[in-house]
């Protein structure tokens, strides 16, 4: 499909796209972009809150759909990929690669050095593989009770951008990028949807990230600071605190050591669906 081209979409053109993204999303069920309500309502808040969003055309149709975000990483500036769909029945037809160029034409304006993301499903593993992407990590999960020990450390400090983008993200890649997480914990479009309590902790940064009416949380940590056994131990503390059952930890592999002493609820090594990939951009 030699005539594919993408096209950027922005607070003055995304309504006109949202029956094309729709339609692209009619096979996916598990994000909301295939409602047009709530598809209109996220990608506006995505656009405000600063994401790159283009979809790939052929001639007047909407064949695809990608969503970025500038992040940061080791002091690195990424572009990291949360989303990309391609219409199910124009697969395998280069309209993935298109995207992928164009997003690598986004790194280059914004100054990014690398682009990256997980993808959802094993199958894709290798289309990335295929243009140049390469495994960096693999992403764990744990999920723990909490604790009662009475660890309190008064007023919570605010998370913001700037701490966002200049401290390590240690805990909670559920997307392997802390300003993707920091939007869907503090910026969610849904009044129902995904909220964040704020606690205060030594030596860096945390959120609980979870949905209203639930007692099971996920952890946001950011922290220049080597993490320990004890950093793990205070943030089950605090999140029985703020009335929490269970905490769900995601991270790096180097930090598996950190949950050899918990008591366990649910341990998941997605070995296979969750790696992290990255292509380096040719600034």
């Amino acid at each position: 499909m030699s005539n594919i081209t993408v096209q950027p979409i922005d607070g003055t053109n995304f309504k006109e796209s949202i029956p094309g993204i729709v339609h692209v999303f009619r096979d996916d069920k598990v994000v909301p972009w295939h409602r047009p309500d709530e598809c209109l309502e996220w990608i506006a808040r995505r656009i405000e809150r600063g994401f790159y969003i283009a979809v790939a055309c052929d001639g007047n149709s909407i064949v695809g759909y990608s969503e970025w975000i500038e992040t940061y990483d080791d002091g690195r500036k990424l572009l990291y990929l949360g989303i990309m769909q391609v219409d199910c029945d124009l697969r395998s037809r280069g309209i993935g690669k298109v995207m992928l160029d164009d997003g690598e034409k986004h790194a280059i304006h914004i100054g990014a050095s690398h682009l990256r993301t997980i993808p959802e499903e094993e199958r894709s593993h290798n289309f990335y593989r295929k243009y140049g992407f390469y495994d960096t990590d693999t992403i764990n999960h744990i999920t723990c009770h909490t604790s009662g020990s009475g660890v309190r450390f008064g007023e919570p400090i605010p998370v913001t951008l700037e701490i966002v983008n200049t401290h390590e993200f240690v805990f909670g890649l559920g997307q392997s990028s802390g300003r993707h997480m920091f939007e869907c914990a503090n910026h969610h479009p849904e009044s129902s949807g995904y909220t964040a309590v704020t606690m205060n902790i030594p030596d860096g940064y945390l959120q609980f990230r979870y949905k209203k009416g639930t007692k099971n949380a996920e952890a946001l940590y950011w922290s220049n600071k080597i993490p320990t056994v004890h950093t793990v131990d205070t943030i089950l503390a605090l999140g029985y605190e703020a009335g929490f059952d269970e905490v769900g930890f995601s991270f790096r592999t180097k930090y598996k050591s950190l949950f050899s002493d918990f008591p366990i609820i649910a341990k998941e090594d997605m070995d296979e669906d969750e790696i992290e990939l990255e292509r380096s951009v040719a600034l």
